[in-house]
């Protein structure tokens, strides 16, 4: 009996690391993924600019947004207000899961934690349920859609 339990503790442990074991492409799709949070925490609207597809299906909808802002020059300007409103930003997405749909496209989940100084001296910050869609350009995995919610406390 001890042998049984003992092969199945054995198998449940290499299942349970192989489920959790990282593929290439989703090590590609969050590296992209830690770019985006990076740039947008130096409010470096140039380097947001290559890590997203220049197209008109783009969309953006930020915790302040009243509607999706769709088209990469509408979601650009969005960053660059965003960058003029505030002295220090930095956003850390925690918990993030990856997800390969296909060979060009991909979504990564986390909680967004959001802290910064607005240009006023206010300080602001909160949480939000985010989610990032990608499409590989080449061997680039770039933005077509990112949303975060901010998370409601009860």
């Amino acid at each position: 009996m001890r042998q049984v339990i003992s092969a199945l503790a054995v198998l449940l442990a290499f299942n349970g690391s192989a489920a959790n074991a990282q593929t290439a492409e989703e090590k590609n799709v969050l590296a992209a993924n830690d770019a985006f949070d990076k740039a947008i925490s130096a409010r470096d609207v140039p380097a947001m600019e290559k890590l997203w597809v220049n197209a008109p299906y783009v969309v953006v909808i930020h915790p302040s947004s009243t509607a999706p802002v769709v088209g990469w020059e509408s979601v650009k300007k969005t960053f660059v207000d965003q960058a003029a409103r505030y002295t220090e930003f930095k956003v850390v997405l925690t918990e993030p899961k990856v997800h390969v749909l296909s060979p060009t496209s991909a979504y990564v989940t986390g909680i967004e934690t959001f802290e910064a100084k607005r240009t006023n001296g206010e300080a602001a910050a909160f949480s939000a349920n985010t989610i990032n869609v990608y499409e590989k350009r080449g061997d680039q995995w770039l933005l077509v859609t990112h949303q975060a919610t901010p998370i409601r406390k009860p």
